[in-house]
């Protein structure tokens, strides 16, 4: 892997860079959209999508500071499995505070826990944020994708990977320098198991 602040600040500028023109487009959608045109009303409808998703990369690269569990998770909001899944921590505490480097690993952890759903559902979230968080994709097909068993399991991550396999590569990438372990506990039966992410202490 290329030097990860090197990614991240490309990254973080291709955001930005994206960003400032959407927020463009939105305003001028908005000022179109008092005419009442259906056509514009689409339009707006899908430039608050790629603000809300680029908010989200953002998110996802890093250096955005400690996090609410509640702000990230509200970050995820129509996020996961294009809008079909739902993240869900009813039993954490909302307030609990996630620490920096710990943000873009849950939120690429749930991203990926969104895209094990084909069919939609629910991307659960439980643990304990100072010792280990468990995340697990729940619903019709769930299925982990074969780069991330590769990955845990001590495989080789493809040298030029797929659209479907970079967020695993970099799953693997943010946990590696945060210290993070990645495991999977698999359940009998059908159904993905929990992806476990153990904290350093």
């Amino acid at each position: 892997m290329p030097d990860l602040r090197l990614v991240r600040l490309v990254g973080l500028r291709l955001c930005h860079d994206i960003g400032g023109v959407a927020g463009t487009i939105g305003n001028a959608l908005e000022m179109l959209d008092s005419v009442g045109s259906e056509a514009a009303t689409l339009a707006t409808d899908a430039s608050d999508v790629l603000r809300r998703r680029l908010t989200l990369w953002r998110a996802l690269l890093g250096g955005q500071g400690d996090m609410t569990l509640d702000a990230l998770l509200g970050l995820l909001g129509g996020q996961l499995a294009g809008g079909r899944a739902q993240a869900d921590a009813a039993t954490l505490d909302p307030s609990t505070r996630v620490p920096e480097e710990m943000v873009p690993v849950l939120l690429s952890a749930m991203v990926l826990g969104g895209e094990a759903l084909p069919r939609g559902g629910h991307v659960r979230l439980a643990g304990d944020a100072g010792r280990e968080w468990a995340i697990w994709p729940e619903g019709p097909k769930a299925a982990w994708p074969a780069a991330l068993l590769r990955a845990i399991t001590g495989g080789a991550l493809p040298e030029d990977p797929s659209g479907r396999d970079v967020l695993v590569v970099w799953l693997a990438a943010l946990a590696g320098a945060a210290g993070v372990r990645l495991a999977l506990a698999v359940p009998p039966g059908e159904g993905a198991g929990p992806l476990l992410l153990s904290v350093p202490r």
